[in-house]
């Protein structure tokens, strides 16, 4: 079995992807010219050469990132990008999906929770039930934005609270520690939401960054946290307390292989729960599950099991019922003996 057939067949879960990063280029122009929003871009080829962000990567991505999303301007939008991408997750052999959504970015620009929620809502549960995809929610704070809105958003969701599983927080973390939404995660664990955080790669503060996520926030999970790989101490908390991180080996059409890949493995070795990612697979080169996987199988130093090892850390970690870990698991075990 070549590498291709071996991941596309491999039963997965995602734990980390941005429902905003989901905008195929064909839907991102469509819902362009429907809701009269200029993105810059005209073409295809316009948003795959625009992709290929500038160093320093992750603001002149975010810049790109946000300028996409407004043309999810009506509610029917929420829905049709939520279910394309629970479709694509079908296509991919992906069992289970935590979709991260920020609304504090529709918030502002007049879009109530409601008609974003419950337009996604409609198309989890139509996507579940015409492809087989499980699907949990992670509410995003963007931490760009002032604590007394991350406040605000809980309280707007308090009445989908059984539908939304997690809260998390992304954005540009440059100035932006986690420590400064202390309340709001304070807030939701007293709620009931498990909890995660984005500690980014080679932002300034990162390993103090990732202390307050564990020691302050009370997070389960941190998404990327390559940075722990820079502490004894924290690696020794990792493992101790069983905190996963959500990797994500993106890259750029400049970069010349999956970034990061090194450090990814190490994480494996040393016995973290580390798993891969897509993170915003429609404005990066990885793309989506299947294929970002096939490309860091072949073009780094790992194998098929180290591929396995991944996808079932994400299992273990994936915030389901233990009855739903098993059947997956299991399902995990018997493709990679057979």
């Amino acid at each position: 079995m070549n590498t291709t057939s071996f991941i596309a067949g491999m039963p997965k879960t995602e734990l980390h992807v941005h429902l905003e990063g989901c905008l195929e280029p064909t839907m991102l122009l469509r819902l362009a010219a429907e809701n009269d929003v200029d993105i810059g871009m005209a073409t295809e080829a316009e948003i795959w050469a625009a992709q290929d962000y500038p160093d320093p990567a992750l603001p002149h991505f975010l810049d790109y990132h946000y300028k996409c999303l407004q043309v999810m301007a009506k509610p029917q939008d929420f829905y049709d990008v939520t279910y394309a991408f629970i479709e694509t997750c079908r296509d991919n052999n992906v069992r289970h999906v935590e979709i991260m959504f920020g609304p504090m970015a529709h918030l502002e620009r007049g879009i109530s929770f409601a008609d974003q929620f419950e337009e996604m809502e409609r198309a989890r549960s139509d996507g579940h039930r015409d492809f087989g995809v499980s699907v949990l929610w992670i509410m995003c704070i963007d931490r760009e934005h002032d604590p007394a809105e991350a406040l605000e958003m809980l309280d707007l969701a308090e009445p989908y609270r059984d539908a939304i599983t997690g809260l998390g927080m992304a954005s540009y973390e440059k100035d932006n520690p986690p420590n400064k939404f202390l309340t709001a995660y304070q807030l939701a664990k007293e709620r009931g939401y498990r909890l995660t955080a984005h500690c980014d790669c080679d932002q300034d503060n990162s390993t103090e960054h990732i202390r307050q996520c564990l020691d302050e926030l009370g997070v389960e999970r941190i998404d990327h946290g390559l940075h722990v790989l820079d502490d004894p101490a924290l690696i020794e908390q990792v493992l101790r307390d069983r905190v996963a991180l959500t990797m994500c080996p993106t890259w750029r059409p400049r970069d010349p292989e999956p970034r990061r890949m090194g450090p990814v493995k190490r994480m494996l070795d040393l016995g973290i729960n580390v798993s891969l990612n897509t993170d915003d697979p429609s404005e990066f080169a990885s793309r989506h599950m299947t294929h970002m996987m096939a490309e860091v199988l072949t073009r780094s130093e790992m194998g098929n099991d180290d591929m396995v090892a991944f996808m079932r850390n994400a299992f273990e970690a994936a915030w389901i019922s233990n009855e739903q870990r098993a059947e997956y698991l299991s399902e995990l075990e018997a493709y990679a003996s057979s």
